[in-house]
């Protein structure tokens, strides 16, 4: 722990890597690019974007499996892992 207690704390306590490759504690997060297009709640496995067309969507966090498939289906890029 001498060395890395920054980090190790990050990832127990605050539950975030501060390096973004510990893919369990990043989320997606639909930005204000979104367009309302409904693409990514329609490749979603487990229904957990919810939102209107031409609205700003929402991800559920606590559904969420963290597959990418909404990330890829975006056409504007509007979904970020942070």
């Amino acid at each position: 722990m001498k060395y890395f207690y920054d980090e190790y704390k990050a990832h127990v306590v605050d539950k975030v890597c501060p390096a973004g490759v510990c893919k369990d504690l990043m989320k997606y997060v639909i930005t204000d690019r979104c367009i309302g297009c409904t693409k990514c709640a329609r490749q979603c496995p487990v229904s957990c974007i919810s939102g209107k067309v031409k609205n700003l969507h929402v991800i559920d966090q606590e559904k969420c499996i963290k597959c990418g498939a909404c990330q890829s289906a975006c056409p504007v890029d509007a979904i970020d892992l942070v």
